[in-house]
This record gives structure tokens, sequence and C-alpha cells, in this order.
């Protein structure tokens, strides 16, 4: 397995440029995250409405960013909720902006961007909170969205693919609306402290140099989770669940030099057991967050595309 070289030029810009985890401060690895955002396309002519508003839940206001384009209908529309990356610590809906609009106008379906609530000024379970109260307001509300009630996925990368798992489950567990579908994209599926990952495993392997490190991931679980009991919660990891079976269909994506390409494995695996229609691709020369860098990574808007077209089809199933 060899490193893309489209991946290479990425982590030299990072080493340049800096990386959200170079410090050890959440509103400073905010503004490093803030400085790779483009400006956004306003207004953007492949969409009739752009807009952002917020929903009311248990800790205050969630706000939240609406994708439609022109090329679908104005009522009943397929629907994508979609949870950002970024460890629960950081991530936005501006961060997210190219990758909720490339969904939105390949799979022709609505897109709604979730802004919850990060940590450490909002532990766990706060960011599982928000993302469900979303999850169900959509779905009460899937008339005034302009979205079909039946056809309302969720999605995420990383921490997003996380939250997307976790809404999965407790929407199977509610027996109210359930999602049609759960696109996770290299998930942290699996909060076991990184520096108890099995040897030789992908955290072991790729825990320095790859831009997601094993010290990163224990500084943003250290600001997420409250305790430790709290990683055997199976909605900060839902690999921990004790039963898969009669969630949504769901289609897993991992990267070749990704610490968290294992836990992505494994969910992927668990869920197949469980009866539950997977699909797993990985992509073997990338590294975790490839998919932000669109324009930059060929495999970027493939695995965007592979993602659309495996929605596409939960749409029409």
């Amino acid at each position: 397995m060899t490193l893309d070289p489209q991946c290479r030029a990425m982590l030299n810009a990072i080493a340049n440029n800096g990386s959200p985890f170079d410090t050890d401060d959440a509103v400073e690895a905010r503004r490093i995250v803030a400085t790779t955002i483009k400006p956004l396309l306003n207004p953007d002519p492949r969409f009739v409405d752009i807009h952002e508003d917020n929903f009311l839940g248990q800790g205050g206001l969630i706000g939240y960013r609406y994708y439609r384009p022109v090329s679908i209908s104005k009522n009943a529309a397929p629907c994508l909720i979609y949870y950002h990356g970024g460890g629960m610590v950081f991530g936005s809906l501006d961060s997210h902006d190219p990758i909720c609009r490339a969904i939105a106008l390949g799979a022709s379906c609505v897109v709604i961007s979730i802004d919850y609530r990060l940590a450490p000024e909002n532990k766990f379970p706060a960011a599982v909170l928000d993302s469900w109260t979303a999850f169900m307001q959509v779905s009460d509300r899937a008339g005034s969205f302009g979205v079909d009630q039946y056809r309302i996925a969720l999605g995420g990368d990383s921490a997003g693919g996380n939250l997307a798992a976790v809404v999965s489950l407790m929407a199977r567990d509610m027996m109210g609306p359930q999602p049609c579908f759960q696109w996770l994209i290299y998930p942290n599926t699996d909060m076991t402290h990184p520096s108890s990952a099995p040897a030789r495993g992908t955290i072991e392997q790729f825990a320095e140099g790859y831009f997601l490190t094993r010290n990163a991931l224990i500084w943003i679980q250290g600001l997420y989770l409250n305790s430790d009991e709290d990683r055997l919660d199976w909605r900060a990891s839902p690999i921990k669940v004790a039963n898969l079976r009669g969630v949504a269909p769901a289609f897993v994506q991992t990267a070749g030099f990704d610490p968290l390409k294992d836990e992505g494995i494994a969910y992927a695996v668990r869920l197949k057991e469980g009866g539950v229609m997977t699909e797993l691709v990985d992509y073997p020369g990338m590294i975790h967050g490839f998919i932000r860098a669109i324009g930059q990574i060929d495999l970027a808007q493939t695995a965007i595309d592979d993602g659309v077209t495996a929605l596409k089809y939960a749409f029409v199933s």
C-alpha cells in the first residue's frame, strides 16, 4: 500500500500551514480550521435555496444550513441530514459546505447540515442530543422542509459518522421515524482509549505522520468525554452496542492510512453480522479527512460520487 501523491502533497501543505492538532486549545484549533475554508459561492445558481435557521434543542438553539438544488421537486424530495467531522471539537457548517453542496447536486436531494454543540464547552452527550433532535425535527416537519419523511438519510464524516451511526441506533430503539440509510465516512465508532489500542492495528501503524494522530485522538476524546466510563456508552462508541440488527442500511468508507480504519471496518462487519445491508469501500492511498480536499485530491470526488450512488439507490429502494 502506497500513500497517494496528492495526499502527500496535502500533508506537506498541512506541515507548512498548520494543523488543528498542533495545539491543545480548542479555540485555536477552530481558528486553524477556519483558515482552510474557501469563500462560499453566494448566490449559487445551482441551488434554488440555501439558507440557515435553527431548531430548539435541549441545550438551546441548534443551527443548520439547508441546501435545495434547482433540479429537484418543490415537495417530497429525498433528504440527507449531514453531521460534520472534527472530533466533536471543531468543524462547522462552513468547513463542510463544499461536501454538502457536492452531495446535494450529485444525489439531487435536499441536504441539511447540522451545527451541533462542540466540546469542551459542551461535553458528551450534547452532540448526540443535538443530532437526535435535528433528525426528529426534520422527520416530524418533513412537509415544511419539502422532503419525503420516508426518504430521510443520515450521513457524516469521522465524528459526524459517529453521530450518524448513533442516531440510527437511537431511531431503531425508539420505534419511531427511521432513517432510510446511513452514510458513514471514516467513522469514529470506538472510543476505547487510543493508548490501549491493539498492537499492530491502524492506530499504532498510523500513530504519527498522517494528519490524525494517536495523540490527537487522546486530546479530542479527553475534551469530549466526561470520564473513561463514557467510552463504554454506545452513544459514544456505537460499536459497543449489544445488537446492530434492525438499523438502517449502511455505506461505510475507510481510508488506508487512517488510524480509524480498523474500527470503521469492524463496524461494517458488525452491521453485516446483524443482518444489515452494508457496503464497505476502502480507499487504500488516502488519509483521514481526505474527503474535504475536493479539487486537491482526485479521490475525494470519487468517494463522494461512490456515496452518492449508494444514497440514490437507497432513495429509490
